[in-house]
């Protein structure tokens, strides 16, 4: 608690405001005899400590006082100050005290607010801040937890897994976890989670991949080249979603492109919603697989106008 209470006294200090030896003894809630003497060990570890006598007077640190430069490099500190701010988009409880911590420490001041990182969604999703602080709460307890999970084939299932770490990517939540009926790690998306439970079980098992890598989807789709034209109108998304190394812009304005993707359920609902602004060029089995969902699509409403 003494070293505890010492970092604590240097926070309070770093501030670049004056403050009484009574005023640090009721932050730290000690005796003003018990602040007084951690300030002399301050001192005497060579912590440029200085007071005042009168009006406006107190205890300070000089102004020129931070953290020791063969510590930590200026840029070292501003990526770390960088990083909380990124980390106060999560709604992590802590992230504004920890920053305000540092930033005293560093000697260094919010630099107008230039970077705000906000991982809410425009639209209500099925990933909310309950469940993220479920979930964090979890990996943080190391404590398994049971689901059930819609997958993008339309698959439920019920999982019993170990929670390993919490991913952003591609504008959406994933949970990195050790499925325990499949016997192995695997990554999935946060939204898709539904009746989470946190149970008393704990694990010890830590991460043996990295979930930052580039996930290689042959090993789970068969991947197959899929060539598509897109209109100039629908530029914002080609940009958006696809790869630039895949992108070809022609002289009409439109797009083409060129990539292995799975041809499944998920890929034909995904380039169904850019209705007439996309054409399947190749391949063949593809084009008959949205010929086919079109027909089935006009039925139903062609029944609804039939029945009403």
């Amino acid at each position: 608690m003494h070293v505890e209470r010492l970092f604590k006294i240097i926070f309070l200090l770093m501030n670049g405001s004056c403050t009484t030896a009574k005023e640090l003894s009721e932050h730290c809630s000690v005796s003003v005899r018990t602040i007084q003497r951690d300030l002399d060990t301050l001192s005497l570890a060579g912590i440029p400590i200085c007071s005042s006598r009168g009006y406006g007077g107190g205890v300070g640190l000089l102004k020129e006082f931070t953290l020791d430069k063969t510590f930590m490099t200026e840029q070292e500190r501003t990526d770390i100050l960088h990083g909380l701010q990124a980390l106060r988009g999560t709604g992590y409880a802590d992230a504004n005290d920890s920053f305000n911590k540092f930033a005293a420490l560093f000697r260094k001041k919010a630099e107008n607010g230039w970077l705000r990182v906000d991982f809410s969604s425009w639209c209500a999703s099925g990933f909310g801040k309950e469940k993220f602080d479920r979930l964090k709460d979890a990996i943080l307890g190391k404590k398994v937890i049971t689901f059930t999970y819609f997958n993008s084939e339309n698959r439920i299932s019920e999982r019993c897994a170990e929670p390993l770490c919490l991913l952003f990517r591609e504008r959406a939540w994933y949970v990195c976890v050790f499925d325990r009926k499949k016997n192995r790690e695997t990554i999935l998306r946060a939204s898709r989670i539904r009746d989470l439970r946190v149970t008393d079980e704990r694990f010890e098992r830590v991460m043996q991949t990295d979930p930052m890598a580039t996930p290689d989807y042959s090993t789970s789709y068969a991947l197959q080249r899929v060539v598509l034209r897109v209109k100039a109108e629908h530029a914002f998304r080609v940009f958006d979603e696809f790869p630039e190394q895949h992108i070809s812009p022609q002289p009409d304005g439109t797009f083409l492109i060129d990539e292995p993707m799975p041809i499944n359920e998920w890929l034909t609902g995904y380039l169904l919603s850019f209705a007439d602004g996309l054409e399947v060029i190749e391949p063949l089995r593809l084009r008959d697989a949205l010929k086919e969902k079109i027909r089935l699509m006009k039925k139903k409403y062609d029944n609804l106008l039939s029945d009403s």
